[in-house]
């Protein structure tokens, strides 16, 4: 199994390049940047990771098709390809983050994702595009610089209509957050189930996990600092919780019931409680044993690339987690 480091973009981009060395100097082989509003740009930040790493793989993990034009996402990915030496990676997903803000209505984004995933490959390959889709247009463009063609396109979801579109389509999966033995094997089946539609194999296929991560001596305090995302997770999952067998305390559900996305800044009170047997589903966090337990369980159910992001306990530096997680995780 290879490793990555999902860095939010709460950095400036000095500060963001620093720790991606650091990073790749200790084993990750990959950087992955959410484009999450409204928060420092995502490309500006890869950018200055491009030029402070030298092996890792990067990109974003992951922007959307909605609040970028697909076109635009295809100029910014080859740009940061050439800038990279050939190593940009494309994740894309159906996006929620600013939707509010931004007023944007995510309208049937299965079909939104397939026009978006067409019309990148479509412009990286050189060609003038006209495309009259159902979500997004193009109208006789084409890119007025060579891209590589070959740039990998992963897909994320938790929903089984989007992992399947992966499997049918895409160079990989980005599987978001369902960590838990029996929600990873609900997303990989539904990810079988669209490469076998699409009469596909998944022998070089890629299994991503975006695994939100807690890593300290203590394992309460690891799963106190992963709550509020988990808890964020559970407000934009709602309607795939059932199907992943989740059952939530009533007084959660109803707390629930008619939230917005909650992003990583959720409201204490609430992911206080979110339960230990929930949050399980949804996150890694423990000490290093028990971190290595798990890794090497995703690893039999067929993942491989865990892109571990970061949660810190109290005085925990992200410094500190990169090169703990090195040594008590990755060479393990």
């Amino acid at each position: 199994m290879a490793f990555g480091l999902g860095l939010w973009p709460d950095h400036p981009a000095p500060r963001a390049a620093r720790l991606a060395a650091l990073a790749e100097a200790h084993g990750f082989e990959g950087i992955w940047v959410p484009d999450e509003r409204f928060h420092r740009d995502c490309y500006l930040t890869l950018g200055a990771i491009a030029q402070a790493t030298a092996r890792a793989r990067l990109g974003p993990f992951v922007t959307d098709p909605y609040s970028r034009h697909p076109a635009l996402t295809a100029v910014a990915l080859a740009t940061l390809d050439e800038l990279a030496g050939g190593r940009a990676v494309l994740g894309l997903g159906a996006g929620i983050s600013g939707f509010g803000a931004l007023g944007i209505a995510r309208d049937d984004p299965a079909t939104a994702m397939r026009e978006a995933v067409g019309l990148v490959r479509r412009l990286w390959a050189g060609e003038t595009v006209s495309q009259a889709g159902r979500v997004v247009q193009f109208h006789g463009g084409r890119l007025d610089f060579a891209a590589r063609s070959t740039i990998p396109v992963l897909i994320a979801g938790r929903g089984p209509r989007i992992l399947e579109l992966a499997g049918a389509l895409a160079d990989g999966v980005i599987i978001g957050a369902l960590f838990s033995p029996p929600t990873l094997a609900y997303a990989l089946d539904h990810v079988r189930a669209g490469a076998a539609g699409a009469g596909r194999g998944l022998e070089a296929f890629e299994r991503i996990l975006w695994c939100h991560a807690a890593l300290h001596p203590d394992p309460r305090q690891a799963r106190a600092a992963v709550r509020p995302i988990v808890l964020g997770i559970l407000v934009s999952s709602r309607a795939v919780l059932g199907d992943l067998g989740v059952r939530l305390p009533p007084a959660l559900a109803r707390a629930i019931a008619g939230a917005r996305y909650a992003g990583p800044g959720a409201a204490a009170d609430l992911a206080a409680q979110v339960p230990d047997d929930v949050l399980a589903h949804f996150a890694m966090a423990g000490d290093g044993a028990q971190c290595r337990a798990e890794v090497a369980r995703l690893a039999g159910q067929g993942i491989t690339h865990l892109a571990v992001v970061p949660w810190l306990v109290p005085g925990q530096t992200l410094e500190a987690f990169i090169t703990t997680f090195a040594r008590e995780v990755l060479a393990g």
